[in-house]
């Protein structure tokens, strides 16, 4: 009896080693040794740190950029063949009829061709930079066939060789989905359409560093409105992956201000990074030309955020307004551009469908763009013929700029390399060894016909603000600048820029720290990316406290939020209290000028109504009264209400003692495998969560969307963190929210997760001394 039972353990032991082995080996990459390869002119070492963290060391820029190319596939092939796939329209070929929409939306935009127009204008140093990518990527395929993802043969996808017109794909794409003011504008018609409320009304973030006010005239958006349409927006289903939307918070300190006596460049990309192993790809490249380390976008080359040895560079969105929504007059299969008139260009797009029938659509076009209210995913509410008029069209950048960052010796040098990215619309703040500073926004922004961006009058665009007049700023006296997605033209700026920007509190916050006499360590900027005090509670939670105290009801809400901080910490009574009341208020001031079917539309696109629903709250405005109801609501009333409704919630989620309504326990975070995010065995494959600092309005970003349901899951996030303090030559301080390699099983696939859940860092080494030195696995491409 005992001879069997140690049979049946031993059987059971080895069946389980078998298993961790077979596990641990099913997706892996080869981390050491000699691949032959063909394209390169001399050996490439890939070296790995103890955290993965790929280096690639080569003996010229070309086969450097190769080594990124071949480290890219082997990290990242499967994201970067998903995201070709969603952004040629052909999801629904692999995943099914639930990504036809996304492919009917992607099939309109058309990004290819736009590619192939943009790719025609690129000079030679742009063109070898995107080849030499391309062919150490295809390298990879070519020899590495036996260790594909295996995430790409559960979606069936067989990989295929890229180009640097699949390189053009994903920059356009990039700079698409970080632009919002489609969906503004979109919005903004609905809303005209449908709505109560004024349209003078929405959206109005500015620079809080001007001294004279914003004056916009809002009837130039004077939409010509048609018959309204009773249709609700097609809701589309999400992509497996996220779409790489940009937040983000960026600084600089000069030698000034700072205890090294030399500038430090801070960084901290909000984007979502759930689904493991997070958008960014963690990289350093050195070459006898540069030696750098950073963050790069899978499938694009070089790196968008780092250091090289000379100068810094950090990115948040500038959201730029590159995108007009144009009402077309028509007649018939005729539309006109002033008083000509010109056919309406079609053209037949067939979307194959897995395990389905095949959709056809045709796509109509004029000479501004293609006509996207043809389309009910894009959520059109009128009759009128609107087509989408976009940038990128007319792009005629001889260079992509990218290519340029890594051997920049100055903030001169590297501002003009920017002035060659016309397809992203970011915010830089960058510095240099010398003791520079600047910020710089990117992106090709029209020359308005109107001051706005929605017109009436379709004109094409013909002329573009010109880069060095784009809003920039250099060596300020304050010492010192930073961008937080806010709207950051100064008072005398010339030009409309956007009107789709962060409310302000993240800048604030940034302000009122580095606004303080003193100098600033590395260690203290760490913190500041780490802090959670909330300017937009310490606006607005004392108006809550004076109203909640008038009722015996939520008189104790108003002890809570009295004896807050307005720091959103895990722990925070008033940070789980206020949040939950804001988010009841807001529903309650302005749920009753909304349509029903334009609730979650208008709710989740939270930068075009939270600033100004606080300046509401503040100033007592008019639209506080329910106008469903007979009685004239005050303020005080609403927040009482808000405040009732605050005690259930917390009642209901946590329990009654209000000493255990704590904001962690409502707001957390949750890291997980695209392959499965919910239910049995997500955890065998990634799924973990936990509790989540920060808030919407904190430079620690805990970003979530308003829902009916009030979920306060964090979505965007501080995804990568880091610090640059320019008298290191040797390394920066750095930490991903995810990991390297996009793989389950994989020993990469969540190796920072903890480091970045601790809030400490990890060195990302720029000295090649220190490369080999660190170095854990090494890898030779001959």
């Amino acid at each position: 009896m005992k001879k069997g039972k140690l049979i049946f353990a031993s059987i059971l032991i080895l069946l389980i080693i078998a298993t961790v082995v077979y596990i641990s080996n099913i997706n892996n990459f080869k981390r050491e040794g000699t691949l032959q390869i063909s394209k390169n002119t001399a050996p490439i070492q890939i070296h790995r740190d103890e955290n993965g963290v790929p280096y690639v060391v080569a003996e010229n820029k070309a086969d450097v950029i190769r080594g990124q190319g071949f480290v890219s596939a082997q990290d990242r092939l499967f994201q970067i063949e998903f995201y070709r796939a969603l952004i040629k329209g052909e999801l629904a070929e692999i995943i099914g009829p639930s990504m036809v929409q996304s492919d009917i939306k992607m099939r309109v935009f058309n990004l290819p061709q736009l590619a192939k127009n943009s790719f025609a204008n690129l000079n030679k140093e742009s063109v070898d930079f995107l080849t030499w990518y391309c062919e150490g990527f295809n390298e990879y395929l070519s020899t590495s066939s036996n260790e594909f993802p295996v995430e790409l043969s559960l979606l069936g996808i067989q990989p295929s060789e890229i180009q640097p017109l699949d390189i053009m794909n994903i920059i356009l794409f990039i700079g698409f989905t970080h632009g919002r003011d489609m969906e503004d504008e979109i919005l903004t018609l609905n809303l005209a359409a449908k709505s109560t409320l004024d349209k003078n009304t929405f959206p109005l973030n500015i620079n809080p560093d001007r001294t004279k006010p914003l004056l916009i005239d809002f009837n130039k958006i004077n939409a010509a409105l048609s018959e309204k349409l009773n249709v609700e927006p097609t809701k589309m289903t999400p992509t497996l992956l996220p779409l790489p939307e940009f937040g983000s918070n960026n600084w600089a300190v000069s030698g000034k201000k700072s205890a090294s006596g030399k500038v430090i460049v801070c960084n901290d990309p909000h984007v979502d990074s759930r689904l493991l192993p997070g958008i960014f790809h963690p990289i350093g490249l050195s070459c006898p030309e540069f030696k750098s380390a950073g963050i790069a976008i899978p499938g694009i080359p070089g790196i968008l955020g780092g250091r090289n040895e000379f100068v810094s560079f950090g990115i948040t969105n500038g959201y730029g307004d590159s995108q007009d929504l144009c009402i077309e007059k028509t007649e018939g299969d005729f539309y006109f551009t002033g008083e000509e008139k010109l056919p309406i260009a079609k053209r037949k797009e067939t979307i194959k469908v897995k395990d389905g029938k095949d959709v056809e659509i045709e796509v109509r076009s004029t000479v501004r763009g293609p006509i996207i209210s043809d389309f009910d995913v894009f959520g059109i509410m009128t009759q009128d013929i609107v087509s989408l008029q976009w940038s990128l069209a007319y792009s005629k950048s001889k260079s992509i700029g990218f290519e340029r960052f890594l051997e920049s010796k100055n903030i001169l040098e590297f501002r003009e390399a920017l002035f060659g990215v016309d397809n992203m619309f970011f915010n830089f703040v960058f510095g240099d060894v010398e003791g520079n500073i600047a910020h710089q926004a990117t992106g090709l922004i029209p020359k308005r016909v109107n001051s706005q961006g929605m017109i009436k009058e379709s004109k094409t665009f013909d002329e573009f603000i010109p880069k060095d007049s784009m809003p920039h700023m250099i060596n300020p006296e304050k010492n010192w600048v930073a961008t937080a997605n806010h709207d950051t033209r100064p008072d005398d700026y010339p030009f409309y820029y956007s009107e789709h920007f962060s409310p302000n509190y993240r800048y604030l916050r940034i302000k009122e720290v580095l606004g303080e006499n003193r100098k600033f360590s590395k260690d203290d900027l760490w913190q500041l990316i780490l802090d959670c005090k909330s300017m937009q509670a310490e606006r607005l939670a004392p108006i809550f406290v004076t109203a909640l105290n008038k009722n015996d009801k939520t008189k104790e809400l108003g002890e809570i939020l009295s004896n807050w901080n307005y720091v959103d910490d895990v722990n925070a009574q008033g940070g789980a209290v206020y949040n939950v009341l804001y988010e009841y208020l807001a529903t309650l001031i302005l749920n009753d000028e909304l349509p029903d079917e334009l609730e979650d539309t208008f709710w989740s696109s939270g930068y075009y109504w939270m600033q100004k629903l606080d300046d509401f709250i503040v100033t007592n405005h008019k639209v506080i009264d329910n106008i469903t109801t007979p009685e004239v609501e005050t303020l005080d009333d609403l927040i009482i209400q808000a405040g009732i409704m605050t005690t259930k919630y917390l009642t209901k989620e946590i329990g009654p003692n209000s000493k255990e309504w704590t904001w962690g326990k409502i707001h957390k975070i949750y890291f997980a495998s695209p392959i499965r995010q919910d239910g049995f065995g997500k955890s065998l494959i990634g799924f973990e969560e936990f509790p989540k600092s920060g808030s919407n309005q904190t430079i620690n970003r805990g970003m979530y969307k308003k829902t009916k349901d009030l979920n306060f899951d964090t979505g965007w996030f501080s995804s990568f963190r880091m610090v640059a303090d320019l008298s290191d030559s040797e390394k920066f301080m750095g930490a991903l929210a995810g990991g390297n390699s996009a793989r389950i099983f994989h020993p990469y696939y969540k190796s920072q997760v903890e480091i970045w859940k601790n809030n400490t860092w990890i060195p990302y080494w720029i000295s090649q001394e220190k490369v080999l030195e660190n170095s854990k696995y090494k890898l030779i491409l001959d």
